[in-house]
């Protein structure tokens, strides 16, 4: 306990941020869209996604190609769930004038729950089993098929590459799932040999704080008390940028009985900071890949004003994209959608 303390008071010595002058430029902003959202509330995808397009005007938006929904079965690809979606945006954009993009995310893990999207044939959703399959001729013509299908498009503004695949996402519906080092990277590599124009993004989380994260990168045997921590150097260095997924509140948040919203925040902009300019050493791109933009279930107090205050706080970072994550509360909830229109203009307004 004496050690957790020390922690956070050195957590907490970190101080605040100091703003800069004029903010950097700003980041694209969007937001993530999944059509399982949609048929799990018994409405069309096509529809909801239109909606959310018109209500937030966004310059990109993160779509998933579902290995399990366009691969079938072994021998038999559909991207009619794609295909749908992509229309919806090129139709939103001859409407309105807008150019808004996509981020399609590959592979085996993707958003939203239960995190591993397998077909039924690919047999038993754990390792080893899963790496077995990913190795196959069938997997890697979805992997491939997906990117020489959609490299072409107008729409297409990069790739997302597995999601959180060195992270372990705990669940009901799967054993041990995280995505082999070269499994992700022959993916990534193929994303290049395919598709050089666009870039290639993987995503993660951090840890607790920036004094988590450096004692991650330099004493991780210091760390046996506090995790998750996520993989965001390993990250990093396996994409074209880093995709951060943070989230402010919520029932795995560590310690989120002990600190407070308000403190929690500035330690997410203080990782943001720290990981931009470790990013842009490399000559790479950060993002925001999931910034939370709504409740966690019940079990948490994060209202739309955090959302924009959230907003206001990395509009003063050094980020290139920045999607949010909600749209199920937002289509539901007027006073989110409305709270989520603002902050995407906050996040797209230049200094």
């Amino acid at each position: 306990m004496k050690f957790l303390w020390l922690i956070l008071a050195a957590a907490l010595a970190l101080g605040s941020e100091t703003w800069p002058s004029s903010a950097p430029s700003a980041p694209l902003a969007g937001f993530s869209y999944s059509p399982l959202t949609s048929q799990k509330a018994g409405r069309d995808p096509a529809t909801d996604l239109t909606r959310l397009l018109d209500a937030t005007r966004p310059d990109l938006v993160r779509l998933p190609i579902y290995w399990d929904t366009v691969q079938p079965s072994p021998d038999r690809l559909d991207f009619t769930s794609v295909d749908v979606l992509m229309k919806v945006v090129a139709k939103h954009n001859r409407r309105t004038g807008d150019h808004t993009q996509v981020v399609l995310t590959i592979g085996a893990r993707n958003f939203l729950y239960p995190e591993l999207h397998s077909p039924d044939w690919a047999g038993p959703r754990a390792q080893p089993y899963l790496d077995q399959v990913q190795s196959g001729t069938a997997y890697r013509a979805y992997i491939d098929t997906s990117i020489t299908r959609y490299r072409s498009s107008r729409l297409l503004y990069a790739w997302q590459v597995e999601n959180e695949p060195l992270d372990t996402v705990g669940n009901d519906f799967t054993g041990e799932d995280r995505i082999t080092t070269a499994q992700l990277q022959w993916e990534i590599g193929e994303v290049h040999r395919l598709d050089p124009a666009h870039e290639a993004v993987t995503t993660t989380y951090d840890g607790l704080n920036v004094t988590i994260d450096m004692l991650q990168l330099w004493t991780p045997m210091l760390l046996s008390r506090f995790g998750p921590n996520g993989h965001p150097e390993q990250a990093l260095a396996a994409g074209d940028a880093l995709g951060l997924d943070l989230y402010l509140d919520g029932p795995s948040i560590p310690f989120r009985h002990v600190t407070s919203l308000n403190l929690r925040s500035e330690w997410k902009e203080q990782a943001v900071a720290f990981w931009a300019d470790r990013a842009q050493a490399r000559g790479k791109d950060l993002w925001l890949a999931e910034m939370q933009a709504q409740p966690w279930s019940n079990a948490g107090t994060f209202g739309p004003s955090d959302l924009i205050a959230s907003a206001i706080d990395y509009r003063q970072e050094h980020l290139q994209v920045v999607l949010m994550w909600g749209v199920d509360t937002w289509l539901d909830d007027p006073a989110w959608l409305a709270a989520a229109s603002q902050a995407m203009a906050i996040l797209r307004a230049e200094g």
